[in-house]
């Protein structure tokens, strides 16, 4: 690794494959990152994972995590000198047993709560399990956001790029609150306020986040964008109703030419009507899916402006950021990944986070050079450990 900033990575033009390792360039020259790991290697990592995951009945998960992730980051270049890893197993355990006891505290109290105010004058079929549930469930969604970004900051703190530890500033605490607000007001407004959640969510990640002392800077505000997601927003509700006239007229000519009736679906005893109606419910079902992965692409649209434009409307002192990320790339991303896990019960899951990774090496491109001699460590080490939250309701992988 260089000890200073000087080091370029080499960026050949467009139409060039990627480098496999990182290489020196001219100053001045745009520059992207270089992702050489090899699918082989990290199935090796994952596979063994999965075995010590079965032996240890899943508390070796933690370990797991943190040889992937030092994978990963080891392969993963910008301007010639790859990330550094250096979190531990432990860190992560103690993280989650953490979590654990405040979970275990919390349904103490709820079971107080019951034991001694609720339980005679519970809701009938109501009883103390469904109250522990639901209680967790209410602050589940709070408590997600505020894993999502107290997990990045555990992550950023285990970061380093030719030394320098990155840092993540900021409440974890203020973002959940954030975060839980604007989601339930986007919910009451039929998700039309999807741009304003997506740039007040998008901004404190941005620039909070520190190569050492280099802060991020992001530009962008959510009127620069309304106008594209009000035409996407739009088309979809047409989408929808074109759909919906479609299935419901499929559906009712078969009902008729079958001599479904409204009788026949209040009788349900007879089983040869119930297998009717159950072939129905899964053409309906089916015809959903199947709509909904026909518009996909209209959303994968939506997705490839907005990244596109969050990534252009940031900047790390004299570094700007770039991606030309289409349409079909974020196809790539968001729905063959999705199925690549989905129908390998997971077991494809490195193949995704691969095909991620080369995505953003190959779309993400960087102008300028950081100013080494301007750069020195955070003043704080970042959390002592990391990712209770983020571990326990699951909101994110690796």
């Amino acid at each position: 690794m260089n000890d200073s900033f000087g080091g370029t990575a080499d960026l050949p033009p467009p139409f060039q494959p990627q480098p496999t390792a990182p290489q020196p360039a001219s100053a001045g020259a745009p520059t992207r990152p270089a992702y050489d790991g090899k699918l082989s290697e990290l199935y090796g990592i994952y596979l063994r994972h999965l075995l010590l995951m079965v032996v240890t009945l899943g508390w070796s998960r933690f370990w797991g995590r943190t040889r992937i992730r030092r994978y990963l980051w080891n392969h993963m270049a910008i301007l010639g000198d790859r990330f550094e890893y250096r979190g531990r197993g432990i860190e992560l355990m103690v993280g989650f047993l953490v979590v654990l006891a405040i979970l275990g505290l919390w349904a103490g109290t709820v079971w107080a709560i019951w034991h001694f105010v609720l339980h005679d004058r519970s809701v009938p079929g109501f009883d103390l399990v469904n109250l522990i549930f639901l209680s967790i469930a209410l602050i589940g969604v709070p408590l997600a956001y505020v894993g999502h970004y107290s997990g990045l900051r555990y992550k950023l703190s285990r970061t380093r790029w030719r030394g320098i530890r990155c840092a993540m500033e900021g409440s974890a605490w203020s973002y959940g609150a954030r975060a839980t607000f604007l989601n339930f007001a986007n919910a009451m407004t039929a998700r039309l306020l999807t741009p304003v959640v997506s740039v007040n969510l998008a901004r404190p990640r941005i620039v909070h986040a520190r190569l050492g002392t280099q802060g991020f800077d992001f530009a962008g505000g959510a009127g620069d964008i309304y106008g594209r997601y009000v035409g996407y927003y739009f088309l979809n509700i047409l989408a929808w109703i074109a759909a919906i006239t479609v299935v419901a007229f499929v559906v009712g000519g078969f009902a008729e030419r079958s001599g479904l009736r409204l009788e026949d679906i209040k009788g349900l005893g007879d089983l040869g009507r119930l297998r009717t109606i159950l072939l129905v419910a899964a053409l309906a079902v089916g015809g959903y899916l199947l709509f909904g992965v026909m518009i996909l692409p209209l959303r994968c649209w939506w997705r490839a402006y907005l990244y596109r434009y969050l990534v252009s409307h940031t900047r790390a002192g004299g570094v700007l950021f770039t991606t030309g990320i289409t349409t079909r790339q974020m196809w790539g991303y968001l729905v063959l990944n999705y199925l690549i896990v989905l129908l390998t019960f997971g077991l494809g899951w490195p193949w995704a986070m691969h095909r991620t990774l080369r995505l953003i090496a190959r779309e993400l491109w960087l102008y300028g050079m950081p100013d080494g001699g301007a750069i020195g460590q955070p003043s704080g080490k970042g959390p002592r450990f990391g990712e209770g939250l983020l571990d326990m309701f699951d909101v994110s992988g690796i």
